[in-house]
């Protein structure tokens, strides 16, 4: 047996011993072998031949790309090679694995450990743990860290791997090269900005690959990944290579932009599907016909949406009902019409009053009975409810026109997402995004064949647009955010509402 063949197998009983839950948590995947290998073959490329090469793992999990340099580069290296691993599950197995090796495990958090010495080379798969996991005074402290070491403020929703990725540079030595396999979101979302500074600022960025969101690098992690590359060194005016494919030694795309080029573009990802890049313009967006607003977040919908069931079995009255659609994933049809209200066979309400509990009880004791069914479930508690006053009242939505699902599926060229003309006065959750006319434009939509007009052209969106604003994970999962919503181009419907327009005060 080799001593990779050792290594997975004990990656394998480890990781069986974690509960799923804990280990997304903690953002614990490991790299598979091919991958591993393929990374650390075009990391010791970069470096100067006859170098003394010695490798620094920030999250070493089992040493996985150690294994590859070991295979790469013969066992020497690791001799002077040190990899880090907080959890003691993995780290105390790994470092008798790797004992004989001479490679030196720490059982510490990263993060927080003074620098001993400088690396020529790093190589890390860092935690792809979410912001939320993440304790405030941690947080904190990481975030003052790295202002104090770059300058940079990372937002609050940053994950994990983003300071993993710019704390480490005080580990390298100079010209090192620093290697990351990351959630590729960041080439896209706001709080990305401050890792591209960071990468077009303050080291030689090289190269970004991005992998197949539809194949995933993990099988047990739904998220689509990159590969960073960077030199520790001052900015140059060589390009940045951008590569594409499932494979990273073979990429099937590849293009060249200056760092000037990036700097200007706002969304990285759409780079790597081909075509122009994307250019400057002024045309109209539907941010300049619609206001957006998400579906309401209840808290638990298993209490507040309720069915006629559950209603007549707590004599719910209908003041404190609004009718809502169902979950994007139940709701089939893509028009809802004002003689079908509710698309399934038991209609679903929201259950909402302002109403005090000593009103209720007057009133209708046998809904106080479901309140109190409530708060025995500890509903109240919840995070959002327990910021409501009274805690059984939900925000407010007025129904919307144009619903769609914020989250979609689809490859380039395909539909990713729907949108579902709403002609009842249902309101819907947070799994939609609402669209509403602004008041300048509100009155067109009385007619009823406008609003049908306008509904198709929406629906005639591309995916290419969607690609370039929204943002992609893994397995073809695709997701609209309010303001990237907005800002996608509005075309048809800017030169109908132009000819239709009439200002109103």
């Amino acid at each position: 047996m080799t001593f990779e063949e050792k290594r997975f197998l004990l990656q394998q009983v480890l990781d069986e011993q974690k509960d799923q839950l804990e280990r997304n948590k903690l953002g614990q995947f490991s790299t598979p072998y091919r991958l591993a290998r393929k990374i650390v073959e075009y990391a010791v490329g970069l470096l100067p031949d006859g170098q003394p090469l010695s490798m620094l793992e920030p999250a070493c999990g089992t040493g996985v790309f150690f294994s590859a340099l070991q295979d790469v580069a013969g066992t020497d290296v690791l001799k002077g090679s040190l990899g880090f691993e907080i959890d003691s599950h993995y780290y105390s197995p790994t470092a008798d694995l790797w004992k004989d090796a001479g490679l030196e495990v720490v059982c510490s958090d990263f993060l927080s450990q003074p620098v001993s010495r400088r690396f020529p080379l790093l190589i890390a798969n860092p935690p792809y743990t979410r912001h939320h996991h993440i304790p405030s005074d941690i947080k904190n402290s990481l975030q003052n860290a790295v202002r104090e070491q770059t300058g940079l403020s990372l937002s609050g929703l940053t994950g994990l791997y983003g300071y993993f990725m710019l704390l480490s540079s005080r580990w390298l030595a100079d010209d090192a090269i620093s290697c990351w396999l990351i959630p590729s979101e960041f080439m896209d979302v706001n709080y990305g900005s401050v890792i591209k500074e960071y990468l077009l600022t303050q080291v030689e960025l090289l190269r970004i690959h991005r992998f197949d969101e539809n194949d995933l690098q993990f099988s047990d992690a739904l998220v689509s990944s990159a590969v960073v590359v960077f030199r520790n060194a001052r900015p140059s005016s060589a390009p940045v290579q951008l590569t594409y494919g499932n494979d990273f030694s073979c990429p099937l795309f590849t293009r060249e932009l200056s760092k000037g080029q990036l700097a200007n573009l706002k969304k990285w990802n759409r780079l790597f599907v081909g075509g122009p890049l994307p250019e400057k313009t002024v045309e109209k967006t539907l941010g300049d016909f619609f206001t957006v607003k998400r579906g309401i977040a209840t808290g638990c919908n298993s209490f507040f949406i309720v069915n006629q069931e559950t209603i007549r079995e707590y004599g719910i009255p209908e003041e404190y009902l609004t009718p809502i659609l169902p979950s994007p994933r139940k709701l089939k049809r893509d028009i809802v019409s004002v003689d079908s209200v509710q698309p399934l066979s038991d209609p679903l309400f929201l259950f909402s009053t302002t109403d005090s509990k000593a009103e209720i009880q007057n009133k209708y004791p046998s809904v106080m009975d479901y309140i109190r069914k409530g708060e025995d479930a500890k509903v109240h508690e919840t995070y959002i409810c327990s910021r409501h006053t009274p805690w059984y009242a939900c925000e407010r939505r007025e129904s919307a026109p144009y619903v769609i699902p914020y989250m979609g599926r689809g490859e380039k060229g395909e539909r990713m997402f729907r949108f579902i003309l709403n002609e009842s006065n249902a309101i819907a959750t947070n799994g939609y995004l609402l669209l509403y006319p602004k008041k300048e434009y509100k009155y067109l939509f009385n007619s009823k064949d406008f609003s049908h007009e306008i509904w198709k052209m929406l629906n005639e969106i591309s995916s290419d647009d969607f690609l370039q604003q929204g943002r992609f994970y893994g397995g073809g999962l695709h997701k609209i955010e309010p303001r990237e919503l907005l800002n996608i181009p509005a075309r048809g419907i800017g030169k109908l509402l132009a000819q239709e327009i009439v200002w109103v005060a």
